[in-house]
């Protein structure tokens, strides 16, 4: 055999080696950028950048051979980002929202909306009609999340308004400015503990549990990224896995 028939050869078998190399490595991860509400602790704090509902995602999706990449916004800019096309994914969201092009996951988190009022009122709010005439601050989005009622109650009251920053809600309600608040009970207990150094938050206070939870779901632009993250919330909820991360956050 010739010198340059061995030398053939030789840089064959290396072309194969690396080949094989390249192919026995695992796939680079696909990066989902994802639209995040901006304050929604302890589901979501964008301080650390992690949070019980985006700690499940997250776990999820990297065991399904994702990153992600959240882009922290208003809850309506998440809506519009995910409407536009701007991002791959949305968090907190469901069919209400009017993502008709999007593909829906199943419900990954459930959230408890309340209403809270200072007990020195001693308000009876029974219904959404209670609130026709008092002072309401509500989550941003909550006219689209809480149903048709609510909706209704919210237009025809000029009392009526809705915050992206949630922080804001607990110090409006503890400092008389408004008279009763909405959202979700563990985001108030979160900021009822971190707001104190700025109102007094010890006041007692009244929850008005009129709502049904709210189930919400992961919104995808890919179809495949939603099958595949359906598959792995199943897994993580069969493995004991989503409750371990859930306690993270919250002690029963």
């Amino acid at each position: 055999m010739s010198f340059n028939k061995c030398s053939l050869c030789v840089w064959c078998w290396l072309a194969l080696v690396y080949i094989m190399i390249a192919f026995a490595r695992p796939l680079p991860a696909e990066t989902l950028i994802m639209a995040v509400g901006l304050a929604l602790p302890p589901y979501v704090i964008k301080e650390g950048d992690k949070g019980m509902e985006l700690d499940v995602v997250r776990e999820i999706l990297e065991k399904q051979g994702y990153t992600i990449h959240p882009v922290y916004l208003p809850l309506a800019r998440v809506v519009e980002h995910m409407a536009d096309g701007t991002v791959d994914a949305a968090l907190t969201v469901n069919e209400a929202a009017g993502l008709n092009n999007a593909f829906f996951s199943d419900s990954h988190i459930t959230y408890q909306n309340s209403v809270i009022s200072l007990a020195k009122h001693n308000f009876q709010i029974e219904s959404v009609n209670d609130l026709a005439d008092k002072s309401v601050m509500a989550f941003q989005y909550a006219k689209i999340y809480l149903g048709a009622e609510f909706a209704a109650m919210a237009n025809n009251n000029g009392q009526y308004s809705e915050k992206a920053r949630q922080s804001t809600q607990i110090r409006m309600l503890f400092a008389g400015r408004v008279e009763a608040i909405v959202l979700d009970t563990n985001i108030f207990r979160f900021y009822r503990n971190s707001e104190k150094k700025y109102v007094d938050t010890s006041q007692p206070i009244t929850s008005h549990n009129i709502f049904p939870p709210s189930h919400y779901r992961v919104a995808f632009k890919n179809k495949t990224a939603r099958d595949e993250f359906n598959k792995g919330l199943e897994a993580l909820k069969r493995s004991g896995r989503y409750d371990e991360i859930i306690r993270q956050y919250i002690q029963p």
